[in-house]
């Protein structure tokens, strides 16, 4: 009966039913693969690894349960132990072209490229018309940078059936990469059109629109980002309303979203509402609150992992929707205030004492994104980054969150090139330290990560160095090479996936300059 009402779509009624059943007989396999899946398709996967891992003890050459505890660990970004499942399902048969298919998935969100594309096309070997392995080769090959073979997989795939959302969405993604807007927005619209209940492509249709400045209809659609599946993109539990940007709407909270980079964005807009009326809250990852204190008046602001309805506010909105209220166009960026964020000035007196060199340029640098999605497209080597850089007139300074000391040591032992850290700032933790050390240094030259953010927002010049392909974000979205958010940034972007060769010539032409 369980598995009729699954089939049926009648989730919690199914998994009712599984309960009863493994109330009865808890070593029963296929009772516990059932409930695990059921959980899975509704959305628990957390709750549904109990029962997965369970089911692979009891019956340990169940091929379908390896690949379905794999899926719910893959969902939940533990992406390693998914793919020891699925490989565990390739030991049991090497012949199930959807194991190796999961095999290629998660090594792809690992970063493992060419891994990935052996998967697929194993997978493709035993079943030449596999759709699910032809899009997510395609989309490989379009993040490997091979943009022509990716359009041809996924219109392959098109082909076999011209009615599948996830094929018009991948499309789209492709012809987005190759600057082919207009025909990507209509792949968009038409995976919209075909499974109106999927945010996905939503989703890619906002990005693209405010990567174009089409800000009006972007934000619009940016409002589906609460529908895709993101294990750090959580609506905050309250039952209080939306602020529409009302003076009279009683206290207002507004509440960062994701990690301290996108909170420092969107933290922009805030000086244009110190003059509101109301009481203001902001909710902000904790480490920010020293710098924001010091930098903003008018607000309260609170640290956001203990936000509850206790808080004395009427209404609320996420950081990352202000920008609908108060960034209709571009013009409406020369409203911003730069800078908006002001490192402890005697702090950063005392830090330039002690990496001020004589007669040398001091560059702050930052080489690493650890986003577990998109990191590995935007990061690179401390060496690929400052062999090309290097020069008597130049000391570099470190502002790369994590444990550097190994990379910096073979750097200095093998090509004489130092990065000087100051232990007593934590980069990772100590977020108004990193403030006032950024802010002692001369220039910046960093990846895409949250130091980018802190320097643009502290209006430190910064020289950003970002990819082209999948790592490529929105926000990033230059005008002559200077970005909008930020004025104090210059872009220098790849010409190719994973070649940064041009954008560090372009930077150590401005670095001699300077």
């Amino acid at each position: 009966m369980g598995v009729i009402k699954a089939m049926a779509g009648q989730r919690e009624d199914a998994i009712e039913l599984f309960r009863k059943a493994l109330a009865q007989n808890k070593n029963h396999s296929f009772l516990q693969f059932n409930l695990a899946k059921a959980l899975s398709e509704s959305g628990r996967d957390e709750e549904a690894l109990v029962h997965h891992k369970r089911a692979s003890q009891l019956a340990p050459a169940h091929l379908d349960s390896w690949i379905n505890f794999g899926i719910s660990l893959r969902k939940l970004d533990r992406n390693t132990e998914a793919l020891d499942c699925f490989l565990k399902a390739t030991a049991l048969n090497p012949e199930s072209p959807v194991a190796w298919n999961n095999v290629g998935v998660v090594q792809q969100k690992l970063g493992l490229t060419q891994e990935a594309l052996a998967a697929f096309d194993k997978a493709l070997s035993l079943q030449p018309n596999f759709i699910d392995a032809l899009i997510n080769k395609s989309v490989s090959l379009d993040e490997s940078g091979s943009r022509t073979e990716a359009l041809r997989y996924v219109e392959e795939a098109l082909a076999l059936d011209p009615h599948l959302a996830t094929a018009w969405n991948a499309k789209g993604v492709v012809l987005a990469g190759m600057d082919r807007d207009d025909q990507a927005l209509a792949c968009y619209e038409k995976a919209m059109g075909l499974a109106s209940d999927w945010a996905e492509p939503a989703l890619h249709k906002a990005h693209l629109l405010l990567r174009m400045h089409q800000f009006e209809q972007g934000w619009a659609l940016f409002e589906s980002r609460w529908a895709v599946g993101d294990l750090k993109r959580r609506p905050l539990d309250t039952s209080r309303p939306r602020w529409a940007g009302d003076a009279s709407d009683g206290p207002l909270l507004l509440w960062g979203e994701q990690g301290i980079g996108d909170q420092v964005l969107y933290a922009s807009i805030l000086p244009e509402l110190a003059t509101l009326p109301q009481k203001k809250h902001v909710a902000l990852d904790k480490r920010l609150i020293p710098l924001f204190q010091r930098s903003m008046t008018g607000f309260d602001f609170v640290d956001l992992a203990a936000v509850s309805d206790a808080l004395d506010f009427a209404v609320q909105l996420p950081l990352g929707s202000l920008p609908r209220l108060f960034r209709p166009d571009l013009a409406s960026f020369s409203r911003a205030r730069h800078p908006y964020l002001r490192a402890d000035a005697d702090r950063s007196v005392e830090l330039r004492g002690k990496i001020a060199q004589q007669g040398r340029l001091i560059c702050g640098v930052s080489w690493v994104s650890k986003r577990p999605d998109l990191g590995h497209f935007k990061s690179m080597d401390l060496a690929q980054m400052l062999l090309p850089l290097a020069s008597p007139r130049l000391h570099f300074v470190d502002l790369q969150y994590g444990d550097t000391a190994a990379e910096r040591q073979t750097l200095q032992q093998t090509h004489g090139i130092e990065v000087q850290h100051l232990d007593e700032v934590d980069n990772f933790n100590d977020i108004d330290g990193l403030a006032s050390l950024i802010q002692a240094c001369d220039v910046v030259v960093t990846t895409s990560n949250s130091t980018a953010h802190l320097a643009g927002a502290l209006g430190k010049r910064t020289l950003l160095l970002l990819p082209s392909g999948k790592g490529q974000l929105w926000y990033w979205a230059e005008i002559n090479s200077h970005i909008p958010w930020y004025p104090s940034i210059q872009a220098f972007r790849q010409q190719e996936v994973g070649n940064w060769h041009h954008p560090l010539q372009a930077i150590k032409a401005v670095l001699e300059k300077l």
